[in-house]
């Protein structure tokens, strides 16, 4: 009876309902007479509509046919791009190695590169010809499920550990070899001793302060120069790395790794440059501004030439000066006011705690930094009780300037015309810099160039290429 009152039901119930029904079950555009639930209903419903089909010429895959050639293409330019960026012979190369230290971080990295490489290639290999010998094709039956293979399992869970553990005892022992006694040992066994440098990172530059510079001879000078460093070939160095501001990071490519150089802490580290010449160097830690623009350069020399560059530092020019630069000598001091930040035919002083010049200054930076914070009024009171804090600032000492290469911590060459063009606006060459930004010449002007003349800034240029 059941049966029959649904069947009663169904049959009364209006065409347009039933239409709509086959629509909205369906979800289809097919009539109520052709639907899965209801094939032996008769009854005439609409026409069926027309679904277009698009020519195989237009599918999805005839339209992107290209597409993985493109993305070869791409993966081709990546790899060329690699291979250029791992040229032994560029200047800031890692694989370009020209001491020990930077020998043995160039192996271990190596090392532990190809072994992932090896270890990527293996474990995606086996997946790949998994996927592909054994995919299921069309009427296959499901596998049989099983829990594993134990002997595989413990074979890939005991390779591994074997294999991490021999490259993380291999990395300790490489590490051990970093430190700074393997320079003294290294140095002694050759019957040396080794240099010690510290380096003093500033916003944007490298101070030099060597205490030490000749080991092998007693009662030695204390020796500051900026942004260029001179050692001897073959002679291992031990590297004191400092911060008066930020966090810097030291970096040679072609003769060791990076340090990061903190303030408030002393880190170590050392190297040996086994072939004479000239090596990049860079802050490797972003530090403000001018960051990418504090750059060093290194100099091995033959130890003959490093002995004569220690005992001719400083003291009596090794010519005497001309009438231009006696006159720049004057502007130097006076009209300039350069002395109040840089200094010029002796190492900067350091106290007895280790404190240098250039620390000095800095704290006076920061002092004078906070006194700008004030209001206009409270300045101005300071300026008339003649409480207005000194304005010298860390700047690079400049007795070996003419002996240098570059200007600007590295940016360019060092000559008559582009010291010319740095005296007359640093801006031009090294946008940030404190020097135009806080030195008294350059407030003066609304375009921030140097309050001198032309004949002023050409004998200051001749009295600072005089300092050899």
């Amino acid at each position: 009876m059941v049966t029959a009152a649904s069947e009663i039901l169904h049959i009364r119930r209006p065409l347009r309902s039933r239409r709509i029904r086959g629509f909205t079950m369906g979800l289809l555009p097919f009539s109520e007479k052709d639907s899965p639930t209801n094939s032996n209903t008769a009854f005439d419903a609409e026409p069926k509509r027309d679904i277009p089909v698009s020519s195989p010429s237009d599918s999805p895959t005839r339209r992107t046919g290209r597409g993985p050639l493109v993305a070869l293409a791409l993966l081709g330019v990546l790899l060329a791009l690699a291979a250029i960026g791992c040229d032994a012979d560029a200047p800031q190369s890692t694989f370009g190695v020209h001491g020990p230290v930077a020998r043995e971080q160039l192996l271990l990295f190596n090392v532990l590169l190809w072994t992932m490489v090896a270890v990527f290639v293996l474990v995606e290999g086996a997946l790949l010809y998994a996927a592909i010998r054994y995919r299921r094709k069309p009427g296959d039956p499901l596998p049989p499920q099983t829990h594993g293979h134990t002997p595989l399992e413990i074979a890939w869970t005991i390779v591994p550990t074997i294999l991490i553990l021999g490259l993380g005892i291999w990395s300790v022992i490489v590490l051990f070899k970093l430190e700074p006694g393997e320079a003294v040992a290294l140095a002694r066994a050759e019957g040396k001793e080794p240099l010690h440098v510290e380096a003093i990172g500033h916003q944007w530059w490298w101070e030099f302060r060597y205490e030490d510079a000749n080991p092998d001879l007693e009662g030695q000078e204390l020796i500051t120069t900026a942004n260029e460093m001179r050692i001897p070939v073959d002679r291992p160095v031990i590297m004191t790395l400092k911060s008066d501001d930020v966090i810097h990071s030291f970096w040679i490519p072609k003769l060791a790794g990076k340090q990061d150089v903190v303030p408030t802490r002393n880190n170590q580290m050392w190297f040996l440059a086994e072939d004479v010449g000239m090596y990049y160097g860079q802050c490797a830690e972003f530090c403000g501004t001018a960051h990418a623009q504090m750059k060093f350069r290194v100099h091995a020399l033959p130890d003959v030439e490093y002995r004569a560059w220690v005992d001719g530092w400083g003291g009596e020019l090794a010519e005497p000066m001309s009438a231009e630069a006696s006159a720049g000598q004057l502007v130097f001091l006076g009209d300039g006011q350069c002395v109040t930040c840089h200094t010029v035919g002796s190492a900067d002083i350091v106290n007895e705690v280790g404190d240098g010049v250039q620390l000095a200054r800095m704290k006076t930076f920061i002092a004078y930094t906070e006194w700008l914070q004030k209001s206009g009024d409270e300045r101005l009171a300071d300026v008339r009780a003649g409480e207005e804090p000194p304005t010298a600032f860390a700047a690079p000492n400049l007795t070996d300037l003419g002996a240098r290469t570059t200007i600007g911590a590295g940016l360019v060459d060092l000559n008559r015309e582009t010291l010319r063009q740095w005296l007359r606006n640093p801006d031009d060459i090294k946008p940030g810099n404190r020097m135009s930004e806080l030195a008294a010449i350059y407030q003066t002007r609304l375009d921030h160039r140097a309050d001198l003349t032309e004949d002023q800034l050409s004998d200051l240029v001749e009295y600072l290429m005089a300092q050899k």
